[in-house]
């Protein structure tokens, strides 16, 4: 029970990284001034990787920074 309630959490936060990376890189596309049907789709997906990659280092560096400030705000 408890493993099939962390699968299904662990589903839903790599969907939503990923849907936080197509996004991202959808962005970075538009900025450059390229369509994604120009690119192959290995290009596309080694894209979507470093997005990803991006935003985990991201939430890791906020959860860590969370972290530091609660205990930091414990000994006021």
């Amino acid at each position: 029970m408890i493993t099939q309630s962390k699968d299904k959490l662990l589903s839903k936060y790599r969907t939503r990284i990923r849907e936080g990376a197509i996004a991202n890189a959808k962005k970075q596309l538009a900025l450059r001034g390229i369509t994604a049907a120009e690119l192959d789709p290995d290009e596309l997906e080694i894209l979507v990787h470093d997005e990803e990659v991006k935003l985990r280092g991201r939430l890791k560096n906020y959860s860590l920074a969370a972290l530091i400030a609660a205990l930091t705000l414990g000994h006021f």
